[in-house]
């Protein structure tokens, strides 16, 4: 199959994708590739395990001397591959073994390997391999505005449940708030042009994109 990508498109997967290798708020480059790792075995693995086991349960199933601690990659698995089993008691118990922030990176993780993998898989394309990890230290920056949220489990930026929730959820992890903005407008609709029904980029109108989502998410029994 000839698909010829979008360059926009393309530079925003591989900027994403490489950008797993490099040191992120929370977590070194080596263990953001640990992670990307095990979030892509448990997309694409032939032998999948239920929801309520863990790989790090499991003899085999995560490679030893981990950078990441295995509580981590338990998480980014089950995220991975079972999101909509998902709980708010499940998530706390993550936040307490993991920090909150660190969760929200390893969603963040989850879903580049998600957009990544899928899109190269649908269209027929060569997967790419993950990138080497970069040295250096995560930033543990944390925003000076962070408050709870009605909309989300997570903490996020003030003001909380003005936007929708799968707008704010990222926004404790700015890196990952960006990059995953940055992913949204190359493959759906720039954040800013939401309000206008009549967006396009001259492909598909906004209507038939919306139909086609919907479509999709009912197939697939979106929870969002």
């Amino acid at each position: 199959m000839n698909v010829v990508v979008r360059p926009d498109l393309e530079a925003a997967h591989r900027d994403a994708w490489d950008a797993l290798g490099h040191a992120g708020t929370w977590w070194t480059g080596e263990q953001r590739v640990e992670l990307a790792r095990t979030a892509l075995a448990a997309m694409t693995g032939d032998d999948p395990l239920p929801p309520w086991i863990a790989p790090s349960s499991v003899d085999g199933r995560l490679p030893a001397g981990l950078a990441a601690p295995s509580s981590a990659h338990d998480a980014v698995h089950r995220i991975s591959a079972h999101a909509g089993t998902l709980s708010e008691p499940w998530y706390r118990q993550m936040a307490d073994e993991l920090g909150d922030l660190a969760y929200v990176e390893i969603v963040g993780i989850a879903c580049t390997v998600a957009a990544v993998v899928a899109f190269r898989r649908a269209a027929g394309l060569e997967p790419w391999a993950l990138p080497e990890p970069v040295d250096g230290e995560p930033s543990r920056n944390v925003p000076a505005d962070l408050v709870p949220a009605a909309l989300n489990w997570v903490r996020v930026t003030s003001p909380a449940d003005e936007r929708a929730a799968v707008v704010q959820a990222f926004t404790s992890v700015a890196a990952e708030h960006r990059r995953l903005w940055t992913l949204a407008d190359a493959q759906y609709i720039p954040d800013l042009e939401m309000v206008d029904p009549r967006w396009t980029r001259g492909t598909l109108s906004r209507p038939q994109m919306e139909l086609v989502a919907a479509r999709i998410s009912q197939l697939r029994e979106c929870f969002y």
